[in-house]
């Protein structure tokens, strides 16, 4: 603790637990005042976590305000105290604290805000940084000067009333200018990285090598995609607030103290390279300081129709061709312990009758999906989900093809960047390196692991393809985006997800759109609607870097001429011809009878 202004450490003390030398974890005195204040108005507002509480919390525990999590806070609250001396704890609180503008720590804050080592504070320095913490953007000095102010005023009063400064220092120290340094860049354009990051070297390396190395860590994120893609994001979700007239709107949202997580249309993109693993963007959210919870990678939400892409490549490597045909018809299945029985609808509350597989799944039909995963068994479409990325667990039932189970927008992402690899499943890659004086300490290349041919993944390419072209993805030519691509909608039951992942040889992008809480974006707010806007826009700038490349063509696929109302091999007498792809030997012999 010597390496921390001590008026730092009063000022902190002096507000957040006054008694922090006096108690043993929990301070009970003001636990009972909290107590007392929230039965009088029946609620839970009121805090009562002490110094040790709090650091109990942040290192182990969510933000959930509930009587668990709280029991469970007090519980390592007192194993803490037991085990760390009171400089101990306070010097791990300090370390980890947030003091806005992606700075953690009073060591880094003190240099950020003031140009100084944390031990070189002045008395009214220390009190502004203790006075960000409960809110750093909003008592933020740059942002906010005026509130600053008073917030840093405020910690002063409470220090002289506490006599751990003069009158004559108060006086001194509330005439003083914040001080804080000039011509700072504020604008943090990837926090939700920069928090992946913060958390994974802390997780692996500790708290004393995060705040005090001086690593130097490398990433994979391109700043020019990843500007893209919050720009982009952006535009298009306040586009949707003021069409739809959304009585809850970003630019109206107020942010107090007391906000929870805000109740606004949220998004999250997540851009990688199939080939290497890297990713080039990753947002998590609309306003980091807002929400710092992460959509791409904490939040589990159904996929909806996205899903069945794992159906197709299932029924594909089971033999299935892309010109198999399959009835769209209505379906009646009883279910074991079930009175009535599962009858699967279409999106359009219609019927086409026998469809190719390429066809349905251009077209998203419900009704044929389930009818390939009654076929190949819902475990063999859980099982290949697995093979090409998905980690959440899944539930082997019929309705698992229309996207069922939950999953992160991270795993499907990265699932899709398989196929985009045609097979190779690549491990995602955030840091490339890290460096401190000493050289390096990590290095993370690429590792790829096969998980499906490249022919069975370059036949699922070609349905994929037909998405965009002939299918729910055809808003993305409307968006002027024109390069070779295969994608897939996904939207779930009342219109409360709206998914759009696609790729190109070179990159792998998926977007989510709706809202933290599952309730109706707006009726008919569609994956093809409503994401796949937003992820043509991104792909569009975002693929100025890269030269345009078809998918290549294996040596083992071959072309034949089929008959579309048979899906067999075409014979002069066929109504309608389609050239299709084929794994070679493996094609229909027969031809079609007209």
């Amino acid at each position: 603790m010597t390496e921390i202004d001590k008026g730092l450490i009063d000022a902190f003390i002096a507000v957040e637990d006054k008694r922090f030398y006096r108690h043993w974890g929990l301070d009970v005195i003001r636990l009972f005042g909290a107590l007392f204040h929230n039965l009088r108005r029946f609620s839970f507002k009121q805090g009562a976590s002490t110094i040790t509480q709090q650091l109990a919390r942040n290192m182990f525990l969510t933000p959930k305000k509930d009587i668990k999590r709280k029991l469970k806070e007090a519980i390592l609250a007192v194993k803490l105290e037991m085990s760390e001396t009171k400089p101990a704890i306070l010097e791990r609180y300090l370390n980890q604290l947030y003091f806005g503008h992606g700075v953690y720590g009073v060591e880094a804050a003190a240099n950020f805000y003031f140009g100084k080592r944390a031990k070189e504070l002045a008395i009214q320095e220390a009190a502004l940084l203790a006075g960000l913490v409960k809110a750093p953007e909003i008592y933020s000095p740059y942002r906010n000067p005026n509130l600053a102010r008073a917030r840093r005023n405020l910690f002063l009063r409470v220090l002289k009333k506490q006599g751990k400064i003069k009158e004559e220092e108060y006086e001194r120290a509330v005439k003083t200018p914040l001080g804080v340094k000039e011509g700072r860049r504020l604008e943090n354009e990837a926090p939700y990285v920069m928090e992946m990051i913060r958390l994974y070297i802390e997780d692996k390396y500790g708290q004393e090598f995060l705040y005090r190395s001086g690593a130097r860590v490398y990433t994979t994120i391109d700043l020019a995609c990843q500007r893209e893609a919050n720009i982009v994001l952006e535009r298009h979700l306040q586009r949707i607030e003021e069409n739809y007239k959304f009585k809850i709107k970003k630019k109206d949202y107020k942010l107090t103290p007391q906000t929870e997580r805000p109740a606004y249309l949220q998004g999250a993109i997540l851009a990688i390279e199939p080939k290497t693993g890297y990713i080039k963007a990753l947002v998590g959210g609309r306003d980091f300081q807002q929400s710092q919870f992460n959509r791409v990678t904490q939040m589990l939400r159904q996929a909806g129709s996205a899903f069945k892409v794992f159906v197709f490549t299932a029924a594909i490597d089971k033999g299935s061709y892309l010109s198999s045909l399959e009835d769209d018809a209505p379906i009646s299945i009883p279910i074991a312990g079930l009175q009535e029985p599962y009858e699967p609808k279409n999106y359009d509350h219609r019927f086409i009758g026998p469809i190719s597989l390429r066809k349905a799944l251009a077209l998203s039909r419900n009704v044929v999906s389930i009818r390939l995963t009654l076929k190949l068994g819902p475990e063999v479409v859980r099982d290949y989900a697995y093979r090409l990325g998905i980690k959440s667990p899944l539930r082997a039932y019929l309705s698992l093809a229309l996207g069922s189970s939950e999953v992160t927008l991270w795993d499907m992402t990265n699932s899709f960047a398989t196929l985009a690899n045609y097979g190779q499943r690549v491990k995602p890659i955030l840091i490339t390196r890290i460096e401190t004086d000493g050289g390096i300490i990590e290095e993370n290349l690429p590792q790829s692991q096969t998980v499906l041919s490249p022919a069975v993944a370059f036949l699922v390419i070609q349905m994929m393809q037909s998405v965009l072209d002939e299918g729910t993805g055809y808003l993305a030519r409307q968006y002027g985006f024109h390069r070779k691509a295969a994608g897939k909608t996904g939207t779930t039951d009342d219109y409360t997800d709206a998914w759009f992942i696609g790729f190109t040889p070179q990159l792998c992008c998926g977007v989510w759109v709706g809202f933290d809480q599952k309730k109706t974006i707006f009726p008919g707010a569609t994956g093809g609607v409503v994401a796949c806007p937003i992820w043509a826009e991104f792909m569009k700038e975002a693929l100025k870097a890269y030269p345009e490349e078809d998918f290549p063509i294996p040596d083992s696929i071959v072309q034949r001429k089929v008959c579309e109302t048979t899906g067999l091999l075409a014979n002069p007498r066929c109504p309608k011809v389609r050239d299709e792809y084929f794994i070679f030997g493996k094609e229909p012999k027969e031809c079609a009878e007209h």
